[in-house]
């Protein structure tokens, strides 16, 4: 083997590596509320939560082992309206309640991405090096899986991601989801609150 061949086979093999670490969309596989293990089945809506609580979930949606590094926590949101009236649920509007009753706010989907993203604060960087160092399809995922503000039409059903600090090694003991803010789109109303315990994931 010439040097020449046995040049560029040993840049062959030091790149090939790199590029099988390319972002990957992974599909986001919902069931109906009901089949999950935190739930909350009241005023002719069901609300469902799913914790990503450690890495083996975390596979299952995002394509990244930075979350639980960063002390991040993904949680599902499932909700079905079963009114005859469209009804409106914001990110802003749904907390995260410890075992003290502490109420945690969440975490903006665009500040998690740029935190898994980077090695630095974003004031680090340059506009372009932000843009270079965020994964373009990473990028699409979070945008598409994530809940920002729903509006759920009447006898049908969405969801979306909402992510929230890590509790100390993913223990959600006590733990429960709190939303206080849902609105009869119609009238401009809002709904009792749901509040629920967040069990197991595997449940």
């Amino acid at each position: 083997m010439s040097k020449r061949l046995s040049a560029l086979l040993v840049a062959a093999l030091a790149v090939s590596p790199l590029l099988g670490f390319k972002y990957k969309i992974k599909d986001l596989q919902i069931r109906p509320a009901r089949e999950y293990a935190s739930f909350q089945d009241f005023q002719n809506l069901v609300i469902a939560a799913y914790p990503y609580s450690d890495q083996e979930r975390v596979d299952q949606i995002f394509d990244t082992d930075k979350l639980i590094e960063k002390g991040f926590l993904a949680i599902l949101v499932v909700i079905e309206n079963n009114n005859s009236f469209p009804v409106q649920i914001q990110d802003k509007d749904i907390y995260l309640v410890d075992s003290r009753g502490q109420r945690e706010r969440r975490l903006h989907y665009s500040d998690v991405l740029l935190s898994v993203s980077l090695d630095k604060p974003p004031s680090a960087y340059s506009p372009k090096d932000l843009q270079r160092k965020v994964d373009k399809q990473m990028r699409i995922d979070f945008e598409h899986k994530a809940f920002v503000e729903r509006l759920v039409a009447p006898n049908s059903s969405d969801y979306g991601i909402v992510f929230f600090k890590l509790p100390e090694e993913g223990d959600l003991e006590g733990y429960s989801l709190y939303l206080p803010q849902i609105v009869n789109f119609s009238t401009q109303e809002l709904l009792i609150f749901f509040e629920f315990e967040l069990k197991d994931a595997s449940q």
